[in-house]
């Protein structure tokens, strides 16, 4: 099929040695009690976090690998190490990225801090577009204010901003008006706005997730607002709007060879454990942090670039050819392939087929 042949050229597992993004999970400790929590986030820190100087070692690795490290939580606020770790990383030099809970921990000064350590980005987290919405979401009051303010200091310090939109079957209903918030009032420092499509684990596990047709209808959303957008907007575990972007542009008559050129832009072929990579508190490494199957290794044992660029089971999930169900017939499957981690979530298995896909590949397609 050409379409696959063009999916190749960029999947073509140029992620097997160099994933795009490292994300570090550096505590599970976090004031927030938010109702998807993949992490189960606990108010305390775990002894067996790594430590700073395995966290420094870490960082090598990430040097090695040539990535982008985002520091994850939990809250990496609730870490007292957690500008020396900046630090360490920028004199490597790597880029790193950080996503703070937007709680009392995170102050003007913290933000300013993040500029004068040369911090590459900033995710702040919006569930809603009123405090009544986001806060019963996040399950603290204040927390809608604190994102508010975190944007405004982003943009008086020029860091730019990733904001993240958990799409659940509660918070759909509200992307329109999330739209018109982060338009009219934070456009910059919003640079990209992701919305994030549930994958059932952690406490996430207890939220109702929209049907495929709910998702196929937002899709249709993102792509007619895409054009007008201040700001990129995307979608996290959600690649199949890769193959709804596709389906729109052939339709529009754009060639497969502009196709490609726009290819890397697009993400093609990035999906849990190819492009992406997680090392949780504990210093596992897992496929992506929503996908903590199958346990790959332990950056305490051994070097991240090694576990990443020598795992057979990372590079099964990797290749779309191992792929069953809809995603293993899909023509899409080198650009997409489908979120791992939610046929993870909702088959029991990595390589299963996305349930929150609408589209029905042609049977003979392979």
């Amino acid at each position: 099929m050409e379409l696959q042949t063009a999916g190749t050229k960029y999947q073509g597992f140029i992620y097997r040695r160099q994933p795009r993004n490292v994300y570090w999970e550096t505590t599970i400790s976090c004031d927030l009690a938010c109702q998807h929590c993949r992490a189960s986030a606990i108010p305390h820190r775990d002894p067996g976090e790594l430590t700073t100087e395995q966290g420094k070692a870490l960082m090598r690795s990430v040097q090695e690998l040539g990535s982008m490290l985002v520091l994850t939580g939990g809250d990496p606020l609730k870490r007292p190490d957690i500008a020396e770790l900046i630090e360490y990383g920028r004199s490597l030099p790597i880029h790193v990225s950080i996503t703070p809970s937007t709680t009392p921990l995170l102050q003007r000064e913290t933000v300013d801090r993040f500029h004068e350590l040369g911090v590459s980005a900033m995710g702040v987290s919006l569930d809603g577009p009123t405090a009544e919405l986001h806060d019963a979401f996040r399950n603290v009051a204040g927390t809608f204010d604190y994102s508010m303010r975190a944007l405004q200091w982003a943009r008086e310090f020029d860091i730019p901003v990733q904001v993240n939109t958990t799409i659940t079957a509660q918070t759909l209903p509200h992307v329109q008006e999330m739209y018109e918030l982060l338009r009219d009032k934070a456009a910059p420092p919003v640079r990209r706005w992701s919305l994030f499509l549930l994958v059932p684990v952690g406490r996430g596990s207890e939220l109702a997730t929209p049907s495929a047709d709910d998702v196929e209808r937002l899709l249709a959303w993102v792509y007619s607002i895409s054009d007008e957008a201040p700001f990129r907007v995307g979608t996290t575990e959600a690649p199949h709007y890769r193959r709804y972007w596709i389906q729109q542009k052939l339709a529009e008559g754009m060639s497969l060879e502009d196709i490609q050129a726009r290819a890397r832009q697009m993400a093609f072929g990035i999906r849990d454990g190819n492009g992406v990579i997680f090392i949780s508190h504990l210093g596992e490494v897992y496929p992506a942090g929503f996908l903590p199957y199958p346990l790959l290794g332990n950056v305490k044992d051994q070097p991240l670039h090694e576990i990443y660029r020598e795992s057979e089971a990372l590079h099964e999930i990797q290749d779309p050819a191992n792929y069953k169900g809809r995603c293993g017939r899909c023509e899409f499957k080198f650009a997409c392939g489908g979120s791992r981690a939610r046929a993870y979530a909702m088959t029991g298995d990595p390589l299963g087929e996305d349930p929150l896909c609408a589209y029905q590949p042609d049977a003979e397609s392979a």
